[in-house]
């Protein structure tokens, strides 16, 4: 079977076609997304800090705790 020869008439694309590629989204320089880096001494290493000095311990554990710490020095 011979192959059917397609219409010589193409059609212009639409103009909201065209509209859309044309358009061009603007990116504030201030809000771009930046990586993370996380080696050592950077600005964007998270802390690693003891903060068993600012929780709210219960009584009894406050009680024991200078305790704990005279006996031990």
């Amino acid at each position: 079977m011979p192959k059917r020869k397609a219409n010589g008439k193409m059609m212009a694309p639409s103009n909201a076609i065209m509209k859309k590629q044309e358009t061009k989204k603007i990116v504030n320089p201030l809000l771009e997304k930046r990586t993370k880096n996380f080696v050592i001494r950077t600005s964007g290493h998270p802390d690693k800090r003891k903060l068993t000095r600012f929780v709210k311990w219960p009584g009894y554990i406050r009680l024991q705790l200078p305790r704990v710490v005279s006996m031990s020095s």
